[in-house]
């Protein structure tokens, strides 16, 4: 879930555990340390880049939990729970990005929509043959 707030007061908490300024992080995460300030301050969001950079200058072990709480998919398939277990990799694409977050924070009765529909996109995909077109 996004929560900006809580992920710029997460930046700052593990920035001052390895005891960084906002400088020394930002040479070490090729970030600008007046947008890590800004990232802290809640002005700015940063991009998904940009928050897995600060996750690896900071040796975050919660790399995914960052990614959720700045709204984006998490990196290891493992972190996210897929109804059918895709074993698929990272997840780089925005839209797809998108979509697991919205399925995240849905109701229940709209995630139990959101899977019937992706069933029925999944059979007629299976159903199709080959040579036909869409």
């Amino acid at each position: 879930m996004k929560d900006m707030v809580q992920f710029g007061i997460r930046i700052r908490r593990l920035r001052q555990q390895h005891n960084y300024s906002l400088r020394e992080l930002g040479e070490r995460s090729g970030v600008s340390y007046s947008f890590i300030n800004s990232i802290e301050n809640n002005r700015f969001n940063p991009s998904r880049e940009t928050v897995i950079s600060l996750a690896d200058a900071l040796n975050a072990s919660d790399k995914n939990e960052l990614l959720l709480l700045a709204g984006f998919a998490p990196t290891e398939d493992d972190s996210i729970e897929s109804p059918a277990g895709s074993g698929h990799g990272e997840v780089d694409d925005p839209e797809v990005s998108l979509f697991f977050k919205d399925f995240k924070n849905a109701p229940k009765e709209r995630r139990d929509e959101m899977l019937r529909f992706w069933n029925f996109i999944k059979d007629q995909q299976q159903a199709r043959k080959p040579d036909s077109r869409q």
